[in-house]
């Protein structure tokens, strides 16, 4: 199947759930962008982004050949601004990478360039690819992001959430009866304290809006102010469960129901997805910090 990424299109159009053919030489048209703007409506108020952040893509399949015909395998981190108007279907991207197997780069400079060039490309803005190769462990770069939409430069310096201090909700004693998405479910304490904390759960998950087919994560909330309720926070993951929609968008929708139900001062909203195909989607949103750890939980 060669896809024309031109223009943005729906995801019924995408390679998801389609029969496709596996490509045997490298092809950027087979990358399919989707506007990220589809699955912003009726979440976000208005045109102006009340988080910064990036996507974190890491795939584990990458190779190539070198100019002997000799394979090279490699693990790429594709890091993709959250303001780029596009996604890019996480199909088409498995195909785009399959595309390089049997074709020739002279050196992994090459395959670095080409991969941040189209990824680029489709999204609609720089992106930051990295490629360590299986082995050696040498580490190659190309590009750049900007998170963004931080609340002041000092801020700016902040390192990013803190995954291993995170306190794990899932052990709370809840009756949970509602599986579609309910922002009504969040409350904050009746204690009324104010805290800087980090929640986590494990529970999420959701659907892909194409095919139907799970998609399970880890979520992480990291926020200040009024502490919320952990029973609430865990019964409003709960409720994900059959909800459709990409990774991205469960995760904006995350910190947009936080921000309206709860009103912290400050937030932090992170998806760690378990990998399919290969690839394992990452979105982190917020409005104070500026970089997500990119560490590999259990089950990626």
């Amino acid at each position: 199947m060669k896809i024309e990424n031109s223009v943005a299109g729906n995801p019924e159009n995408s390679p998801l759930g389609q029969v496709s053919e596996y490509p045997e030489k490298y092809d950027a048209r087979l990358l399919y962008p989707i506007p990220r703007a589809q699955g912003r409506e009726g979440v976000l108020d208005d045109a102006v982004l009340p988080f910064g952040g990036v996507d974190i893509w890491n795939a584990y399949e990458v190779s190539w050949l070198n100019a002997k015909g000799k394979p090279s395998v490699a693990v790429a981190m594709l890091t993709m601004p959250a303001a780029s108007p596009n996604i890019v279907e996480s199909k088409s991207l498995k195909l785009y990478l399959g595309s390089l197997n049997q074709s020739i780069f002279v050196n992994i400079d090459d395959v670095v360039g080409a991969i941040q060039r189209d990824v680029s490309d489709v999204v609609g803005a720089n992106i930051l690819v990295s490629l360590t190769l299986i082995g050696s462990e040498e580490t190659i770069s190309a590009g750049s992001v900007e998170s963004g939409n931080v609340q002041g430069e000092a801020e700016a310096q902040v390192e990013g959430i803190a995954l291993a201090s995170a306190i794990c909700v899932d052990d709370e004693d809840v009756t949970a009866n509602e599986y579609s998405v309910n922002a009504a479910i969040l409350e904050l304490d009746r204690g009324g304290e104010m805290v800087d904390e980090c929640l986590s759960s494990h529970l999420l998950r959701s659907n892909c809006p194409v095919t139907g087919q799970p998609d399970w994560a880890t979520i992480f909330v990291h926020y200040h102010g009024p502490k919320i309720c952990r029973r609430s926070l865990l019964k409003y993951i709960v409720s994900y469960r059959n909800h459709n929609d990409f990774h991205e968008q469960c995760v904006e929708r995350v910190f947009t129901d936080v921000m309206k139900e709860c009103r912290p001062d400050k937030l932090s909203v992170y998806g760690r997805y378990t990998r399919r195909g290969g690839i394992d989607i990452n979105p982190f949103r917020s409005n104070f910090e500026v970089c997500a750890d990119n560490a590999k939980l259990m089950r990626q």
